[in-house]
């Protein structure tokens, strides 16, 4: 028998999503081993993408609709997480040791909060005016099951590793969905 995830709506899930990945990014910044920097970016890696699938499977058609603007910004925040997929792939075929690996963080925690910027003072008070709060519960617990499933995820193999097309996000993402980026 699956665990019901928890309900919460929306823009509380989404926002909690936001916090942890700025937590794995104040990590990152303390970090002093190449070890633990790469475990870090890592982690950034699945949780960035998790998110990414779960807010394009979910939360991306709502604004498309429920926004008078809404392909738009859809549009322009989708872009923001594809572009983060892509440093993601660049950050894995590089040593920690490197010295691109660095301002290849940086420029990922730019993006990352740029996007989160985004969804929190525009995206998120916006449905917050256009749903109803069963609404938003409702897309929440989408949300919220598309993550649990996620996470009850067998884990990757180390057997899949890195390769032409076969970065971890790439996995993460096929794992998630069935198919690439």
């Amino acid at each position: 028998m699956t665990a019901m995830p928890e309900q919460h709506d929306v823009v509380e899930l989404l926002t909690a999503d936001h916090r942890q990945v700025q937590e794995l990014f104040d990590g990152y910044r303390t970090a002093g081993d190449p070890g633990q920097r790469r475990r870090l970016v890592e982690r950034i890696t699945v949780e960035v993408v998790r998110h990414s699938v779960a807010e394009e499977a979910h939360l991306y058609p709502t604004v498309r609709t429920a926004l008078p603007d809404g392909d738009q910004v859809a549009d322009e925040e989708i872009e923001e997480l594809i572009q983060a997929e892509r440093i993601l792939a660049d950050l894995d075929a590089l040593d920690p040791r490197d010295r691109e690996f660095d301002p290849l963080v940086r420029r990922l925690m730019d993006v990352v909060s740029m996007h989160i910027r985004g969804e929190e003072d525009l995206v998120f008070p916006e449905l917050r005016e256009r749903l109803t709060p069963e609404e938003l519960l409702a897309l929440g617990l989408r949300v919220g099951e598309t993550t649990a499933a996620a996470r009850a995820a067998a884990p990757l193999s180390p057997e899949e590793g890195p390769g032409p097309g076969r970065t971890l996000a790439d996995r993460v993402r096929k794992q998630l969905t069935g198919r690439g980026r």
